[in-house]
This record gives structure tokens, C-alpha cells and sequence, in this order.
């Protein structure tokens, strides 16, 4: 049976101060800034970004506080002619480049915004930090965090030590595991493996020995320190992971959290994904252009998600 829908992921970002502890700000002024960027030239809204160039956006035809961010590479794709059954370059008209779209839309609480990606060559959460940093925000420079559940973060904030860490990435077009973001020791370490085996699906899994090994309590507890730290510099590296759709499969531990009432610690599982705050939308297929998303109906579907999502997004930002 032929699908009609394709399942699509709108993802909820922070956007913080970047420096130096990456900060909350007060709410900024989104609408005074899309205004500009609306009336600014072309040229005054593209950030270069290696070979890439990232332009800037506003619908002029809809009213809501959104932004299309989009990726030009130069690369000009190719087309099959049914009728004739040859294959050769698209033609496009003078002065047009093929476009890969990110949708983001700003939520009216904090400084939320919400994110559908047109599809797997579209701007990530690190392109679309370059352009918003690059076009001048007067709050620069700034970062976007995932935003998450808000007993999510207190869990995170009072992890004490970490037991066991597994991470199972898909396989992937090799393009697309050389282009993540890895600064953590942990992040290299499965990018390396996944540049080398592009078609192989890759688990880490690192585990401190339980009681009954030769290692002492200290050893161990010692281990657990180090392994907890090496965890939480890596998640910066997650977050950009995630939104590489289909890479991340699933990020599981055991981990020990602090508890004034107990006097020993006690380790227990957690999904470290599923904190997160995110919507699974579904997009007709009419609505698509090979694996792009139609702009107008991203901006509808970003905002409904949204607002599905309001009350755990607006505790979040408190």
C-alpha cells in the first residue's frame, strides 16, 4: 500500500547567551528582529558557512513569527526525463540555486522556538546558531539548547555518578555521520567509527564492573566519577546528533542520582532521549517534494505542535 503520510519530527530549542556559561536571557524583541531581517537585501541575510551559503527568510504571505533558513551548495542535482528515459543536469533559470529549508518558528513564551527540517541536507541546530550569530542579533553570540522536560533537568543536574553508558547509532550515508559535531572524547570516538563503517549499525557501551570484581569500591566509584563526566561533555554532542534524523537509535544508562535521604547511592536506568521535548507530526504527501516539507505548511504544523506541547514547553522556560 502506498503511504500517504511521512512521519516528520519538530524539534524545541532554547536560544541562550553563548558565552560564557551559556545563560537564560530575558525574552528578546523576535518580531522587531524578523521585521528587519525582512527588509533587509539578500545579501545582508546570508552567512557563509564553509561551501555553504545559509539565507534568511520571512513569508511576507504569513503573518506568524517564523523564519526559513536555507542552505544553497552549488551543487546543481540531476533529473530524469520519463519520456526520453536520459538522465542529465537540472536545468535552472539564471540567477536560482537548489535550496535545502529549515522551518523555525518563535514560540511567544521565553525565547522557544520550534523546528521542522525540510529534510536530512537541510540547516541543523549548529548551521542555524552560525546564521542567527552571523546576521548581527544584538544579544550575539548566542546558542540553541533542546529544550527539556523541567523534572528531566533537575534529574540530569544531580546525577552523581554513571554505571553504564550505551549508545546505538544507525547506519547512515557516510556524508551524513562525517558531517556531526564531535568535541566530546566520546562523540570522536563514534564518529571515527561511523566515517570508517558508514553502513554498519554501531552500539558503544561502557560498563564499571559491579562488586564481586577485583576492582576496590574506590576503583570503582572512582571509575563511575569518570565515566559520569565523559557523559555529560558528551551530550552537547548528542543534541546535535539527534537532529541528524535516523542517525541516534537509542542512548540508555545506569546512572547514580544525588538523594540528601539516602546515605549510599543507588543506581537506576535512564533514557537519556526521551527527555527531550519533541513532536512526532505526520506530513501528507502532497504536501512533499521528494522529502522536502511545502514552507506554508510547516509554519501551520510547527505552531500546532507547539501549542499541543504548551504547558510542558512554558514550564520548561520558567
Amino acid at each position: 500500500m502506498t503511504r500517504s503520510t511521512r512521519k516528520r519530527t519538530v524539534f524545541f530549542f532554547e536560544i541562550v547567551r553563548g558565552s560564557p556559561e551559556e545563560s537564560r536571557m530575558a525574552p528578546q524583541p523576535w518580531r522587531e528582529f524578523l521585521d528587519e531581517m525582512a527588509a533587509r537585501d539578500p545579501w545582508e541575510r546570508t552567512v557563509v558557512s564553509g561551501e555553504d551559503k545559509l539565507v534568511g527568510f520571512v513569508d511576507p504571505d504569513t503573518a506568524d513569527n517564523h523564519l526559513l533558513v536555507a542552505k544553497t551548495t552549488g551543487e546543481v542535482p540531476h533529473q530524469l526525463n520519463r519520456e526520453r528515459g536520459t538522465i542529465g543536469a537540472l536545468q535552472l533559470p539564471d540567477g536560482t540555486d537548489v535550496a535545502h529549508v529549515t522551518t523555525l518558528c518563535f514560540l511567544p513564551y521565553g525565547n522557544l522556538v520550534g523546528a521542522l527540517y525540510g529534510g536530512m541536507s537541510a540547516p541543523r541546530v549548529s548551521a542555524l546558531t552560525k546564521w542567527l550569530n552571523g546576521v548581527g542579533l544584538p544579544c550575539n553570540p548566542v546558542v540553541l539548547k533542546p529544550v527539556i522536560h523541567p523534572g528531566a533537568r533537575e534529574t540530569l543536574n544531580r546525577i552523581e555518578a554513571v554505571s553504564e553508558f550505551t549508545v546505538t547509532l544507525e547506519g547512515a550515508p557516510a556524508d551524513t555521520l562525517s558531517g556531526l559535531r564531535t568535541n566530546a572524547e566520546l562523540g570522536r570516538s563514534l564518529g571515527n567509527l561511523g566515517r570508517r563503517h558508514p553502513d554498519t549499525s554501531i552500539t558503544l557501551s561502557l560498563k564499571v564492573p559491579r562488586r564481586g570484581n577485583p576492582l576496590s569500591r574506590l576503583r570503582r566509584n572512582r571509575a563511575a566519577t569518570r565515566l559520569r563526566n565523559d557523559v555529560l561533555e558528551f551530550m552537547p554532542d548528542l543534541d546535535e546528533w539527534v537532529d541528524e534524523s535516523g542517525v541516534v537509535r537509542s542512548v540508555t544508562g545506569q546512572v547514580a542520582v544525588r538523594d540528601p535521604y539516602r546515605q549510599s547511592l543507588a543506581y537506576e536506568p535512564l533514557d537519556f532521549l526521551s527527555h527531550r521535548i519533541t513532536a512526532q507530526v505526520e506530513v501528507p504527501v502532497a504536501l512533499t517534494d521528494g522529502r522536502s516539507v511545502d514552507l506554508a505548511f510547516a509554519v501551520r504544523t510547527v505552531f500546532d505542535a507547539a501549542r499541543a506541547h504548551e504547558q510542558a514547553l512554558s514550564d520548561a522556560c520558567r
